[in-house]
């Protein structure tokens, strides 16, 4: 460990140099990798819907597969529906419109419900266009347009925007320099972008999982940033030749950051064993991006902090101080009962959970 840790430290312009150019190689590859957005085809062999699937396809393997938009109207009069539903099915490229006068399903209260069947793809320049005229035409009435596209993902991209930020705060009030957070932002950034490119030889993956891969990636192998940056600072007091405690620091973190990634890559893998076969393709895609992030951090990111060694001690800060001595008490001192209390809860939440 000794040599390679005088190597990562010695060659760190090099190594540099390389993932750079690996992170602009993958970069390209993101946006050449299929994105499935058919939630069905991760469904296991087993399940009544997949042997429903096969089976119609078997049976009428001719039939084309139709897209509906649904349109609900409030407060329509009843000499209005028969016509209105005669403009939607006049707009281009809806094939039919689904509307029964009598039908509960399509009247309820105040509200009329129509139902648009097209052949064209959910977000497709032709079914978007379908969704613009219903507005532009009907302009006038209260409505409501919404495709019944399920493939989309879940995760609106908010969210997503949120657990960053959320993630960036915790950097820079926990950091004690304020240059650090931009370190290891751009360490695991570019093991994310690796990891992205990489689902190239994949084949493809669902949307879910490409919706989600990154920011897991980024919360799972953050640690890993920080236990080398403290392990290179506790080296900086005992060595002032910045290089060798970074040496130094990588042999003494080598063990916790690797045992932490190994542990976690096990854990995203089981998820390959689930019925549902979206498990494999998000197990492989996390498990990849964890060990990616470990990766660059030993081999990016000590050259990183060398390089800007002095603008981090320049941009350098008070953390905060948070007492832990009397919730180390309390821990010491109840620990018998804290252990019976959490088996407790674990039988509780085994029977609870079925």
């Amino acid at each position: 460990m000794k040599k390679i840790a005088a190597f990562l430290v010695d060659k760190r312009f090099f190594l540099l140099g390389v993932v750079l150019c690996l992170t602009v190689v993958c970069g390209i590859f993101t946006f050449q990798v299929k994105i499935n957005t058919d939630m069905t085809k991760y469904l296991p062999d087993d399940s009544s819907m997949k042997i429903g699937m096969d089976l119609m396809e078997e049976e009428f393997p001719d039939t084309e597969i139709q897209q509906t938009i649904r349109v609900m109207f409030r407060d329509l009069k009843d000499s209005e529906k028969t016509s209105i539903r005669q403009q939607l099915s006049e707009i281009p490229y809806v094939d039919s419109v689904s509307y029964e006068e009598t039908g509960e399903d399509y009247n309820r209260d105040a509200y009329t419900l129509y139902v648009l069947n097209t052949v064209y793809d959910y977000s497709s320049p032709e079914e978007r266009s379908i969704e613009a005229a219903v507005w532009d035409t009907f302009s006038d009435y209260t409505l409501w347009v919404k495709n019944d596209d399920t493939a989309s993902s879940d995760i609106p991209p908010w969210l997503l925007i949120t657990a960053v930020s959320l993630l960036m705060v915790i950097l820079f009030v926990m950091c004690r320099s304020w240059t650090e957070p931009f370190l290891f932002m751009a360490a695991i950034g570019m093991a994310v972008v690796i990891n992205l490119g990489t689902n190239i030889f994949l084949g493809s993956v669902s949307t879910v999982t490409f919706s989600i891969a990154a920011v897991l990636q980024l919360v799972l192998s953050m640690d890993y940033s920080i236990i080398l940056m403290n392990r290179y600072r506790q080296e900086t007091q005992k060595n002032p030749n910045n290089a060798e405690a970074m040496k130094t620091a990588l042999r003494q973190a080598f063990s916790s950051i690797a045992s932490s990634s190994l542990t976690t890559v096990v854990g995203l893998l089981a998820l390959v064993f689930m019925s549902f076969k979206i498990g494999f393709d998000l197990g492989i895609v996390l498990a990849k991006g964890v060990f990616i992030s470990m990766i660059t951090i030993l081999t990016i990111l000590p050259g990183l902090i060398l390089i800007f060694d002095k603008l981090i001690q320049k941009t350098a800060k008070k953390e905060p101080k948070i007492p832990m001595k009397r919730v180390a008490g309390f821990s010491f001192r109840f620990h018998r009962v804290i252990a019976a209390a959490f088996a407790v809860l674990f039988v509780g939440a085994y029977f609870l959970q079925t």
